[in-house]
């Protein structure tokens, strides 16, 4: 702990010099992905570090103004890095209801054994969508969870407030393509980069409909997008997205689906660079319990409440990068 503060302080006194240029930017930056990355794979069970880390980030982005430099292949992979984190968090800290833990957290993140703030950054500022073509989705996914409200919130039922959300639904199902690589290291990624897009737009659709839905309505006709996601993502041999997976296993209701998205699981954590899903098996199931004890009533199941429930259940934040 003594090493971990020591360097904090470090990396706090050097990230408040005004005449950083793109490139100590672009290191500042990599530094926090990396703690961020340390305690997604290494998490404590009281940490929410790995979001101020996020946040940290992205206040250098901003600030440093590397946007304008997207187009250098080294910044632009870590821009991507840098908003492909974020845009994934929103849908974790919106579901989570012990807003005080993170706060905690937060604070233990950012102050050193004497209680003085150690990172440069307090609190998260509105963020610009990534200028990156490709995470597109990504943009669409943060506009979902900074739009959504709780079905139960009077304000969800304001004409304005619909519009929005079919809107959003639209500009989902009617996504651009991502432009074709130029490069030819691009071009061998492009096949492993074009179907997490497809199956971030699917997750984030059903995630927009099921979360937008009143619970005296009937459900949104998903039947035919959920099964081409049985046929097709689910039965890949792999899936290292958190967040699409999350999503669609929610959606399983026969037994058959859900043995399906187990076998995911189990090939999922052959590889040897994953780390635990020990806790994430246990979201999807607990998730299904909730959905077997709703079966019998006449009422559409609180999709909303059921995910905070679930994503709650941790003792911290969980991650689903």
């Amino acid at each position: 702990m003594q090493f971990k503060v020591a360097a904090l302080q470090a990396l706090s006194a050097s990230a408040k010099v005004a005449t950083q240029g793109p490139l100590e930017a672009a290191q500042h930056v990599a530094t926090c992905m990396l703690l961020c990355s340390f305690e997604i794979l290494l998490p404590s069970e009281s940490s929410g570090e790995w979001l101020w880390y996020i946040r940290g980030a992205m206040e250098i982005v901003q600030s440093a103004l590397l946007m304008q430099h997207v187009n250098e292949s080294d910044i632009g992979s870590l821009l991507d890095w840098v908003y492909y984190h974020h845009a994934v968090s929103q849908f974790a800290t919106f579901h989570w209801r012990h807003k005080s833990v993170v706060l905690s957290a937060t604070d233990a993140a950012t102050a050193d054994l004497g209680g003085n703030r150690l990172l440069p950054f307090a609190k998260e500022s509105p963020v610009s969508p990534s200028p990156r073509p490709t995470y597109a989705i990504l943009n669409l996914l943060s506009e979902v969870c900074d739009t959504l409200l709780d079905p139960s919130d009077p304000a969800s039922h304001d004409e304005r407030y619909k519009d929005r959300l079919k809107a959003l639904e639209w500009r989902i199902r009617n996504l651009p393509p991502a432009s074709p690589p130029q490069d030819a290291t691009s071009l061998e990624m492009s096949a492993d980069v074009q179907l997490p897009v497809e199956l971030y737009q699917t997750a984030t659709l059903v995630y927009l409909l099921r979360a937008s839905q009143s619970p005296w309505e009937p459900p949104a006709d998903l039947d035919s997008v959920i099964d081409r996601a049985f046929a097709g993502p689910i039965q890949a041999p792999a899936c290292e997205h958190f967040f699409p997976m999350f999503i669609l296993a929610c959606e399983a209701r026969t037994d058959g689906q859900r043995v399906a998205i187990l076998d995911l699981l189990d090939r999922t954590e052959r590889n040897d660079h994953m780390r635990s899903m020990k806790g994430f098996r246990a979201e999807i199931q607990s998730f299904w319990v909730q959905q077997d004890l709703n079966a019998d009533s006449d009422l559409v199941l609180n999709y909303v409440g059921v995910m905070k429930a679930v994503v709650s259940s941790n003792k911290a934040l969980p991650s689903y990068a």
